[in-house]
């Protein structure tokens, strides 16, 4: 489980932007990052699984998830999905980004 209390968490302009457009899309960077620390990934693959679990026992390295948006949130956003990654797992304070793939 990834501890992201004294963590920093950003989200790119766009996902901001798009989250801020819409009541209901608010949540949903919310909820992808209570996910994403419950290594609950998301739709990644095995290799991407493995990674982010050896990253985690080896407290090193970085954990990627992807979420896809629901349908009738994707709105004006091109990505059909929302990546979070967690960098620098043996450097602590860790960041956590919430992005778009269009925007890495």
């Amino acid at each position: 489980m990834i501890d992201l209390c004294n963590a920093r968490v950003n989200a790119s302009a766009t996902v901001h932007g798009w989250a801020a457009g819409h009541d209901r899309r608010g949540a949903g960077p919310v909820e992808c990052l209570s996910r994403h620390t419950a290594d609950a990934w998301g739709p990644i693959d095995a290799a991407a699984q493995a990674a982010n679990t050896r990253a985690i026992t080896n407290s090193a390295g970085r954990i990627i998830s992807a979420y896809p948006v629901p349908a009738h949130l994707v709105g004006g956003n091109p990505d059909p999905t929302v990546w979070i990654i967690t960098d620098d797992l043996d450097q602590p304070p860790t960041t956590t980004t919430v992005l778009f793939p269009s925007d890495y």
